[in-house]
């Protein structure tokens, strides 16, 4: 398929996933860039009420988007598992298929986004004071979900084939052009918080425009004639088998965010504006495990499409290498710069005491985080999902029952824990199944049950 795309099949492992996982990192990297300088912004300019509603509005976002990154994901499994075993017609087709997939979710996304907006502030406990900004934000962002949804389709396409650089680019592109509207339209043009919303859906629709161009540019495959542009009824269900349960999984996570959010926001706005910025930093952690995760999704797509398991497992084994070499640099990086983190975001003595303590729990915990992430993305790609779900479930039940429990017996400072015992209760779900080997087992049966249909529909074909 030319060498615009990357055969993971083959080869030293551990360069494919490091050379794989180092553009996707940076490309989070500049994600979590222009969301800190949307803070700093809004933050700096508008002060701290909009940074509060901004926070807030960013936890509610998460849930409705994870049906973005679930379908996305789905995408993704199914195209790399189908180019890992040489099925390039296959692979024509998934992407054919899954611009039908990427419209129709696109369309519910804004429709139930802009409909539900003050309902889920309101779930939220969004304070009377924070309401109206925060549901601007929001409104802005979830009419832009075409943009979003434009990128991270094209860029789970070219990842799927093993080309996590071209993403990277124009996600640069995009995180340098928002951060300049982010300037322009709350810093110079007086917009306030819908000024921020326009520079990032702005910037997002930029990006996936040029992704998609660049796309269709190199790789002469993905240009499809009209003919070709059919909606493979066999394939979207093979992309909502992997993407339901996927957006399912990360839409239960976000509820028990969202209930954790809604607790924090019972207590004072300086608590509310610590926990935002954390939150920021929290996700940045994250990127790290993200990335590798990323690399060693792609890696096991297209190793379990070619039956490579003992493959696949040697890629584990190098995904937690990994982890330790990023966090081991990370965590205590976080752990002893946390007051100066803080102080950049907010002058708020309140906030940057709150802000350190969280900071100094969950940073240690960051290894565990990136655990889970590897699970996700062993169990995922090789058709496990059910498993997936089952480790969303457990987030959502430890995050929900220790948020209540822990802050009536702590206070505040027990919301602090909440997050860390979770990530480790989750990962432990993942490492149990992992070694039980039954996901190999699950996969190796699917295989056949592919193979075996496949067959049979070239059977009808010539019959007819």
């Amino acid at each position: 398929m030319g060498e615009k795309t990357v055969n993971m099949t083959q080869g030293a492992i551990w360069p494919k996933m490091a050379g794989f996982a180092f553009p996707v990192l940076l490309g989070l990297l500049c994600q979590r860039i222009y969301n800190f300088a949307d803070a700093y912004i809004v933050g700096r300019y508008l002060g701290d009420n909009a940074l509060a509603a901004v926070s807030i509005a960013g936890t509610a976002t998460y849930m409705l988007f994870s049906v973005i990154m679930g379908l996305t994901t789905g995408v993704s499994v199914v195209i790399s598992r189908h180019y890992g075993a040489g099925e390039e017609e296959q692979v024509v087709k998934t992407f054919a298929t899954s611009i039908y997939v990427a419209l129709a979710a696109a369309v519910l996304i804004t429709i139930l986004g802009v409909v539900c907006t003050k309902p889920l502030l309101r779930i939220l406990q969004t304070s009377q004071e924070l309401m109206p900004q925060a549901s601007v934000y929001l409104v802005i962002i979830f009419a832009g979900a075409a943009g979003t949804m434009l990128y991270n389709w094209i860029a789970a396409v070219l990842r799927s084939l093993g080309n996590s650089v071209v993403p990277l680019i124009f996600l640069v592109i995009s995180s340098v052009l928002n951060v300049v509207l982010d300037i322009a339209f709350v810093a110079w043009i007086p917009m306030g918080v819908a000024g921020a919303a326009i520079a990032t859906v702005a910037s997002q629709v930029i990006s996936g425009l040029l992704c998609l161009a660049y796309a269709l540019k190199v790789l002469p495959f993905l240009r499809i004639s009209r003919k070709q542009l059919v909606c493979h009824r066999e394939l979207v269900r093979a992309i909502l088998v992997y993407g339901i349960p996927t957006g399912l999984q990360m839409s239960i996570i976000s509820v028990s965010d969202m209930t954790l959010q809604a607790v924090v926001n019972t207590y004072s706005t300086a608590l509310v504006v610590a926990y935002g910025v954390c939150l920021k930093v929290e996700g940045l952690g994250f990127q790290l495990g993200d990335a590798i995760g990323t690399a060693l999704g792609t890696f096991v797509g297209q190793n379990v499409g070619a039956e490579r398991f003992d493959r696949v497992k040697k890629g584990v084994r190098c995904a937690y290498l990994m982890n330790l070499i990023s966090y081991g640099i990370f965590t205590p990086s976080v752990f002893f710069l946390a007051e100066p983190i803080m102080k950049a975001f907010t002058d708020n003595a309140d906030s940057i005491r709150y802000g350190v303590e969280y900071m100094r729990i969950f940073s240690v915990f960051f290894l565990a985080g990136g655990l889970l992430v590897v699970y996700h993305n062993i169990l995922r790609p090789a058709g496990d999902v059910k498993v997936t779900i089952l480790m969303g479930v457990s987030e959502v039940v430890t995050r929900i029952g220790f948020a209540f429990l822990f802050s009536a017996l702590f206070g505040y400072y027990g919301l602090w824990w909440v997050s860390p015992v979770t990530w480790v209760c989750a990962a432990l779900v993942g490492c149990v199944r992992y070694y039980s080997g039954k996901w190999e087992e699950k996969a190796r049966r699917q295989l056949r049950q592919e193979k075996e249909s496949a067959e049979g529909a070239f059977i009808r074909t010539e019959k007819q």
